[in-house]
């Protein structure tokens, strides 16, 4: 039997399970579980806060994200409305990352991915989630860089009381039926991390500063004349060879069988009274997690000219393992003040393997001969954090506290100080990535491969290292005063703070060629990499093994972003009637970027030298105010027990990414393409208009309706760049201008009437949803491009947006179960040039199936069925599929315990 069509079988079986279970459990053996409604209650817990916001806003909670089994926050968000998932970073309205921004529990967080400026929210595993918050209303105190919305990810608080809990979990995937490739790694592979198998070699790293740059056989025999030695060409050939046998070359791939899924997590926290009279309290809240899983991740490219010819198939295998901890700490009196801090580390690691065999016009499968390219990629990466915080209020006990110090200053009574400081680092490493390109000789009437030998080229091994770092510090304060005049009905609060936020950023290529155009070396080029590349072939002179270095442009750059902000706002409540939010933020902002060639040396002062004019070129500032105001008109029994009818109107900006401006160039890990910034880039200006109308009823139901539009000059884009015949090439420009609008309806609806039909275990029943519809109109303008359209929609907006689910709760709370549907319409995955159509992302659809059971009191089983209709990505060009990818159907199983 197929692992799909057993995970069909298995969602049959548990829906059977759960009814044949309620009829025959009797509440009384669960008297211990008081939980009644799970995953209803889950569903309401956050409509107080989100009622409470002076803006549009959308909340998941904790609780919601495990109703669903969703791992990460990224895939948590998707199932808010308006939200769709694009790789690792979320589109909200059909606005990509750039016109958002993240932040953890308010502070600024730097990113550990190597394209983006933002941070890709995948590596934050649920666990640690409290709440999510986005915040598609601009005010004030959130940055300025806002367009679909601002995420707040928010993590675990100190417990309330003692709190242990441990959980464990194991699971498969469809596509992982068959073996997985792999290759001898680094002993600390199953903790995400390199040992130094993979490390750029000691006597590498020494021989590019000696030489200056340059390790070819000239540039060495050059370097050893300088002391007047006459050394000769054969002895600096020599030394070449030497460093190439310092690379890690134990390459070989080999199929093996893949370790199911395994995860492990931890928990641990309490709470402590510290004086008779419970006024001090401290707390604290650890937590440990694991994830390992294997994946296959095959694929398929097709040029849109040629897609008979010029085509490729990847066999591709990866270990993703997660690891995370955090430690959380609090300290409170009273009410009125609070101070915490938090610490985290979290590693989210790919380990790749992958094997493509292509053909193009030069190397055709019917004319006897394909290309075969062995590739194998480690990414690491790490993102740590140091948050303190703080709130205090001159509340009673604090004037109890101070006693007649405080009577002289009775208008500080009810006076807000909350402070932040962040202090962060995000790193990634691509140690040893290499990539081997080889031809093989094939049977043209049966495709079967007859031969294969190494490429004949100077570079038929590329090997590259790959360093990131971000350093962040945020921190800001904000003071607050609330007001209260009871003759005329009006309350509120006037409010004003700072922020400070500075990052920097380094990032690091160096790559390798190594191969030999010898004719002699024929003979030894055919098998594998670990074969051909060995020790004796390579020091053999009359292989005629050379190792250069270099790359395909100027990868390494520098960058730097300053913000410093001020803002002001008033919130004032009239009658609890109407409800008026204004004020205004101003920011000045400041980046640079520049790209760097580590290999140009001047050998009298022996580092990089750059000139003072160039300074003016590669940065960029912006000074200016963003101003917001939101209008809320709240009534009772207006068809439902509660009502408001929200309008939101603001400016703000949409700054491009720290790589993008650059003239750097890199490796797009989805496409394969080659990404090259554009120092012209300038920043985006927007105007956001927002109307919301909801309807809360007593019985926990919600409906709401939420049209939106967007005008923005100026936006930033990416367009197919100049590419070559066999490479896909993207870039960035600024459009004259976009229009975005849409509307998002949700809603809440308790299906338990159906019980007069069905009888009374269908009181549980329960659906919610969101329907997102939008479009969206582009104007390139005066592109040097050659776009093929000129006026198209936004990159990545779904005209529709569809998450669906329908769930149960059984009447004595020991089973829970739904069934969860997402989906979003074709949407623009990068715009043509020179005739060429646009790609498009085709439409897709993920049904997945959830069900819980809670046997006692502090013990849960739950399973989670993940793709169900085993959707893939496809990209389409012109009616020719480019790219294809599977992602399989993901089965599940988590044994919980909790104290």
């Amino acid at each position: 039997m197929k692992p799909r069509d057993s995970l069909r079988i298995l969602v049959a079986a548990l829906l059977a399970a759960a009814a044949a279970a309620d009829e025959v459990s009797p509440v009384t053996e669960l008297e211990d579980i008081v939980v009644v409604g799970r995953q209803k209650a889950a569903a309401t817990d956050v409509l107080v806060e989100r009622i409470e916001q002076p803006v549009v806003t959308d909340l998941l909670g904790a609780a919601q994200i495990a109703r669903v089994g969703d791992s990460s926050a990224a895939l948590a968000l998707r199932r808010l409305p308006g939200v769709t998932l694009v790789g690792d970073f979320v589109y909200i309205r059909g606005l990509g990352e750039r016109y958002s921004s993240t932040t953890l529990n308010g502070a600024y967080v730097p990113s550990p991915d190597l394209t983006r400026n933002v941070i890709p929210l995948d590596i934050f595993p649920a666990e640690i989630i409290d709440s999510l918050s986005i915040q598609k209303g601009y005010t004030p105190d959130r940055p300025a860089s806002f367009g679909g919305g601002n995420v707040d990810i928010r993590t675990r608080r100190i417990p309330e009381d003692f709190t242990f809990s441990v959980q464990a979990g194991t699971g498969t995937n469809s596509d992982n039926s068959g073996d997985v490739l792999s290759y001898r790694g680094g002993g600390d592979d199953r903790l995400g991390t390199d040992d130094g198998t993979r490390a750029l070699p000691a006597a590498l790293r020494e021989a590019i500063k000696t030489y200056r740059g340059g390790i070819d056989p000239f540039s060495i025999q050059e370097t050893l004349g300088f002391d007047g030695s006459a050394a000769t060409l054969a002895e600096a050939e020599a030394v070449n060879r030497a460093l190439a046998i310092s690379l890690n070359r134990d390459i070989d791939l080999q199929s093996t069988s893949p370790d199911p899924d395994h995860s492990l997590e931890v928990s641990i926290g309490d709470r402590w009274t510290l004086d008779e009279a419970g006024r001090w309290e401290v707390g604290v809240l650890a937590l440990a997690d694991y994830q390992n899983q294997w994946r296959n991740k095959d694929r398929i490219n097709r040029s849109a000219l040629l897609p008979d010819i010029d085509n490729g198939t990847t066999q591709r295998s990866i270990n993703q393992v997660a690891l995370t901890g955090s430690l959380t700490a609090g300290l409170n009196f009273t009410a009125d003040h609070s101070i915490g801090v938090m610490a985290m580390f979290l590693r989210n690691t790919d380990n790749e393997a992958a094997l493509t065999q292509r053909n193009n016009f030069n190397f055709r499968r019917d004319q006897g001969a394909q290309l075969r390219d062995y590739r194998i990629r480690f990414e690491e990466r790490e993102l740590a954090m140091l948050q303190l915080s703080g709130s205090h209020t001159l509340g009673e006990d604090t004037a109890d506290l101070l006693g007649r110090f405080f009577e002289p200053w009775p208008l500080l009574r009810g006076l807000q100080y909350s402070w932040y400081y962040s202090d962060a680092t995000a790193k990634t490493g691509i140690p040893n990535e290499v990539t081997v390109s080889a031809v093989d000789s094939v049977d043209p009437a049966t495709g079967l491969v007859l031969g294969t030998a190494i490429r004949s080229t100077s570079s038929a091994a590329d090997f590259r290292f790959t360093d990131l770092r971000d350093e962040v510090q945020s921190y800001g304060w904000k003071l607050e005063r609330p007001f209260d005049f009871p003759n005329r009905e009006l309350t509120g609060t006037i409010s004003g703070g700072w922020d400070y936020y500075q990052k920097g950023r380094g990032y690091l290529q160096t790559q390798f060629g190594l191969g030999t155009v010898t004719s002699g070396a024929l003979g030894i080029l055919a098998g594998t990499p670990g074969q051909v590349f060995s020790d004796a072939n390579i020091l053999d002179p009359a292989n005629g093994f050379l190792l250069n270095i270099g790359g395909i442009g100027t990868e390494s750059y520098l960058a730097g972003e300053v913000v410093e902000a001020a803002f002001g706002a008033v919130d004032v409540t009239w009658k609890d009637t109407w409800r008026l939010s204004a004020g205004a933020r101003w920011e000045d902002w400041k980046q640079l970027s520049l790209p760097v060639d580590p290999l140009q040396f001047d050998p009298r002062i022996g580092k990089i030298e750059i000139a003072p004019e160039a300074l003016g070129s590669i940065g960029m500032a912006q000074d200016d105010y963003y101003p917001a105001f939101a209008l809320t008109w709240m009534r009772k029994d207006f068809w439902a027990e509660d009502f408001q009818l929200r309008f939101g109107w603001s400016r703000t900006t949409a700054r491009p990414d720290l790589r993008e401006v650059t003239d750097s160039t890199y490796i797009d890990p989805f496409t394969e393409a080659r990404v090259i910034g554009n120092p012209g880039l300038a920043p985006s200006d927007l105007t956001n208009f927002d109307l919301r109308a909801e309807w809360f009823f007593a019985n926990g139901d919600n409906f709401t309706v939420s049209p939106f539009y967007k005008q923005i000059d100026n936006p930033i884009e990416t367009v197919e760049g100049a590419g070559t015949d066999n490479n896909l090439s993207f870039t960035f420009v600024n459009g004259e201008s976009a229009d975005l609008y849409g509307v998002e309806v949700e809603w809440f609806k308790d299906l338990g009437f159906a019980s007069r039909w069905l009888g009374a275990w269908a009181a549980g029943l329960f659906t919610a949803g969101n329907i997102t519809w939008s479009d969206s109109e582009l104007t390139i303008g005066s592109s040097t491009l050659s776009l093929t359209n000129d006026v198209r929609p936004l990159n990545q907006q779904s005209d529709l947006i569809v998450n669906l689910q329908l769930g149960y709760d059984s009447p004595g709370g020991a089973h829970s179960a739904v069934v969860v549907y997402n989906s979003y319409s074709e949407r623009l995955f990068y715009a043509g040039r020179n005739g060429a159509p646009d790609a498009y992302e085709r439409p897709f659809h993920s049904l997945d199936f959830i069900y819980t059971w809670y046997p006692a009191e502090r013990w849960s089983l739950r399973v989670r069925l993940q793709n169900l209709l085993d959707e893939k990505v496809e990209i389409d060009q012109g009616g020719v599929t480019v790219l294809e990818q599977g992602i399989g159907m993901s089965g599940k199983l988590d044994l919980s315990w909790r104290f």
